[in-house]
Formats: structure tokens, sequence, C-alpha cells
């Protein structure tokens, strides 16, 4: 049942992926009303102990809390009321009533449709994170299954975009006349890179951990290696994807997670990467160098791209900063409960000066935006949720017992790294599949370290690969 499970999620994040990264409204109707059909088969006919312990209970308020926020955005409130919590919004009603009938109630959002729209994502990403999460956890012994589905779609939209790329040709005409109109199958080259970016951790992990497993009586000597070669392949594939993507941020923050990834391995007790220091260092330096060679080799038309920024004119020019200093003001006009969810567009105009001609949908700062549109209070809920998660991808690095739960921590953790980075120079998590495979992230990272559990003949037994102490332990933590 999890594997099936597993699978079908899998299936819909590549059903995302592949319809222009899950952008098509019409599509997402379908994709969502999977996962409620997901959910329900998870939980029907299930007895409560049957369930991984649940997580710590800020993050629960928090995955319960954040799309109830966001429906409180679209539900019509008294104009009394409305005054007290944003009186910004209240101002933009009555100068309406003034011009129109006189109205009695509205919504905190100023796109009430564009917040429902996202409301109804922002439910199939916690049930995602929960689904995730709950797999992970009873499938501790078989947790890299999990990410299966993440290797594969990465492998394939890296492939994908290197042949468009490279083998039509379009990539000798990017920025000009013949400017590449599709990456893989994301309709904008930094979102392609999004993907790539966190997916490429696990597929980098993955053969570690083959390598270091016991080999079995009846496994060939050969089979260990030709698979972890394998994987490694895809790493490969998906890092050249990302380069040539020609995003820089994708790049910059590929690289920032490998850093992270290796600082946390040669760092954390007991040298765990390798058996001894020595070897420890020496995987440092090994993937020092491929870093290195990766900033050397770099195609052309990539370095020119970071040229065009490597000045403070050309910084400027580039209009993302423009778009962020303008997006401050609207965030103080909507400081405590925002402008709702998807409401980003409309009430920017008010606060535009820059181009004011270009219609401008995202603040391309996934920090800016979410600030923007949720507000302090929303911001708190987001930040209880992504400190929870990170929290539990880095315990699971530094203090597990356990060598594949460290080493899947790793991959989350650079996973983790690589796109909130990159959520400081674009909207990513406004992607619905990039989004989607963030939660699938997060949830196996904090399933990760929860004890896993298997049903025999009636009572619950922890794994054979925890002892009873450890499993209590974790338990109560989490």
């Amino acid at each position: 049942m999890n594997t099936a499970v597993t699978i079908a999620l899998g299936m819909v994040l590549g059903y995302a992926v592949f319809q222009w990264g899950g952008v098509v409204r019409s599509d997402q109707h379908i994709w969502l009303f999977v996962l409620g059909l997901l959910a329900m088969a998870q939980g029907v006919g299930r007895a409560r102990r049957d369930w991984a312990p649940p997580p710590a209970p800020a993050l629960c308020w928090a995955a319960v809390l954040l799309p109830t926020y966001v429906l409180l955005q679209v539900i019509p409130l008294p104009l009394a009321a409305l005054r007290v919590l944003s009186p910004e919004r209240a101002a933009a009603v009555d100068t309406l009533a003034s011009l129109a009938a006189q109205l009695h109630s509205a919504s905190l959002s100023v796109s009430p449709i564009s917040t429902f729209r996202q409301f109804l994502l922002v439910c199939g990403y916690v049930v995602m994170f929960l689904l995730t999460r709950e797999l992970t956890s009873r499938c501790a012994d078989r947790r890299w299954p999990m990410v299966a589905p993440i290797i594969a779609i990465g492998t394939l939209e890296a492939a994908l975009g290197l042949w468009q790329s490279l083998g039509l040709g379009l990539y000798q005409n990017y920025g000009g006349p013949g400017e590449q109109s599709r990456f893989g199958t994301y309709a904008n080259h930094n979102h392609y890179a999004g993907f790539l970016e966190m997916a490429l951790p696990f597929a980098i992990m993955y053969p570690a951990v083959v390598l270091r497993r016991k080999r079995s009586g009846t496994q060939s000597g050969l089979a260990r290696p030709l698979v972890a070669c394998g994987v490694w392949a895809t790493a490969v594939t998906m890092l050249l994807g990302i380069v040539f993507s020609l995003s820089r941020m994708g790049f910059i923050s590929a690289l920032f997670a490998l850093f992270i990834m290796g600082v946390l391995a040669v760092g954390s007790r007991l040298g765990w990467i390798a058996r001894s220091k020595k070897r420890s260092w020496c995987a440092a330096a090994v993937l020092g160098g491929t870093v290195l060679a990766s900033v050397l080799l770099l195609p052309g038309k990539l370095i020119l791209r970071f040229a065009q920024v490597a000045t403070v004119q050309g910084l400027i020019a580039e209009g993302r900063t423009k778009l962020w200093t303008e997006t401050l003001p609207l965030i103080k006009a909507y400081g405590f409960i925002g402008c709702g969810l998807g409401g980003y567009e409309t009430a920017f105009l008010r606060f535009k000066i820059s181009a004011p001609l270009v219609t401008d949908n995202f603040a391309h700062n996934d920090y800016l935006q979410v600030a923007a549109e949720l507000g302090l209070a929303g911001c708190l809920i987001v930040g209880a949720l992504a400190f929870g998660v990170v929290r539990a991808a880095l315990r699971g690095v530094v203090a597990s017992r356990d060598q594949e739960e460290r080493y899947f921590a790793l991959a989350c953790t650079g996973a983790l790294a690589a796109i909130m980075l990159h959520s400081l120079a674009d909207f990513n998590l406004y992607i619905p599949a990039n989004a989607m495979l963030l939660a699938w992230i997060a949830g196996a990272a904090l399933g990760n370290r929860v004890p896993a559990i298997r049903v025999n003949g009636g009572h619950r037994e922890p794994s054979h690969k925890m002892i009873a102490g450890e499993a209590v332990e974790v338990a109560s933590r989490y």
C-alpha cells in the first residue's frame, strides 16, 4: 500500500511538472483532486495506533493554521472589523463605496478569487506534506524509495532541457531573436533550475548509501558500484541541466547546497561520510574540486549573464532591485494581515513607480511577496513551519545514530538550503510543481526523524534498526 501511494504521489508530481510546472489552472484541479483521493485512501480504515507519532505542537498548529489563515482572507468581514484588521484595505473599500453602492462587508484580500485559488493550492501542498511525512515514517527502513520519483523526474527534466539547449541549437540564441521558449517542460529557466536544485542532493547522496550498505550473499560484487555510478550519472545530468539553463541563481543555489552538505558532512560528529578523518577530508576535497571545476567550465553565455550584474549599475538595470524597493511600502501598508495570498499584482499597482506600463505579477522574491500577501501574522505561521522542518533536517544530520537516516537528512538539508537561497531572487514557491516538491521534501525531512513503526499481531513495535530506547527518545522529541 505504501509503495502504491508513493508511486501515485510521484505521478501527481510528474503530471504537475510536465504541465508547464503546474501553472495551468485547468490542470491544477486534476492533481488536486487526486491528492484528495490519496489522502482519503490513507485515512480510511486505519486505527489511530497505526499512524506515526504527531510532530511538535507548533508544527501541527502551523500546518492547520496556514490554509485556515488563507481562507480567512477570502471571507467577507464587516467594515468595522476590516478597519481594525486592515486599515489600508478598508480605505480602498471606502473609496469604492463613494463611487458605487454602499458596501457593508468585504474580504481582507484585494483579489478574493486569486486568494481562493491559492487556498486550494495550499491545501494540496499541506496534503502532500502530511502524506510524505507519514509514508517516510512508516517506511524508515526503505526511506530512499520515497524520493525515487524525485530523482526520476529530475533526471528526465534535465535530459530534456539539455537536449533542447544543445541538440536543438536554441541555446546558441539565448537572449536574442531565437530565445529559448521552453526549459524542460517549464516556461522559465529559473523555475526549471529551481526544481533540479532540489532534486540534485538526493541523486548525490543515494550512491553513498548504496556503497556503504552491507553486501548480501546473493548480490554480485559489481551490483552496488554499478547502481552508484548510474545514480551519480543522473546527478551529473541534473547539474549540467542547471548550468545550461543559464539561471544565475539556480547555479549559485546548487553550489550553495553542495557547500552546506560538505560542511555538515565534514563537521558533524563521527566523521560519518567516510570511516576516517583522512577519508572525510578527501571526500571534501573531491567535492570542492567538483565545485571548482563547475565554476571554471561555465558556458560563456552564463558568464556573460553574471557579468551583467557584476556592477551596481548592472544590478539596478536588472529591474528586480527596483521591484523589491517598491514592494516595501506595500508590506508596510498591509503590515499585519497582508493583501491576500495571490493579491500582489492588484495591490502593487498603487505602489509601482518604475516601468508603469509593465504589470508585475510577482515580486521576484518569495520572502517579500509572502510578507506582502500574508502580513506579519501569516509570516509567523510560515516561519514556524519552516523553522520546524529545517530544525528536524539539521538534527537528523548531527544527532541521528542511524547511518541512512543521516544521509537522508543531509540530502533534505541540501535541498532546503538551495530553495531558501534561490527564493531571495525569484518566485519558485509560486510555481505549483516546485512548491509541491518542497512540501514533499519537508514532509520527508520530518518523517525521517520519526521511529519506524510496523504492526505485528496488533502491537506496534519499533523497527529492527532502532532499539526501543532510541524509539522512545525520538518519539518524545517530535
